[in-house]
């Protein structure tokens, strides 16, 4: 199984939002299921629009495409969609990333975390 392709049901939840790919009369304009795993490999790989496999079209065609679908808000209403249905099975928090401040682990206060004695009088007048 391709790990940057869409699988049966998930490609089922969005077609709904994806513009185009109307059946025409020799058959479908568009492949939008490959644009949007050529969309998902890009995001995964982190490479350039050259370096797309061939099996996910041709660099350009998609890049071009990309742009358009974000000038139009495809992909913004579609991610916003999504966002609002999330599929929160596989959420985790880790917490061995999150770092508490020093304070929250009974650190002492410094001395320069106090206001000094001379500003202490000016305050109080």
């Amino acid at each position: 199984m391709d790990c940057d392709a869409l699988r049966g049901d998930q490609w089922d939840r969005i077609k709904g939002f994806v513009p185009g790919g109307t059946r025409g009369k020799r058959g479908a304009r568009t492949n939008n299921r490959r644009f949007l795993d050529a969309l998902l490999w890009m995001a995964r790989s982190g490479g350039r629009w050259r370096d797309l496999p061939e099996r996910l079209g041709n660099h350009a065609i998609v890049k071009r495409r990309y742009y358009r679908w974000i000038e139009m808000g495809v992909l913004y209403d579609m991610l916003a969609v999504l966002a609002r249905e999330a599929d929160l099975e596989w959420l985790m928090i880790d917490s061995t990333i999150v770092r508490a401040h020093q304070h929250a682990a009974g650190a002492r206060k410094g001395k320069g975390g106090r206001m000094p004695r001379a500003w202490v009088g000016l305050g109080a007048g």
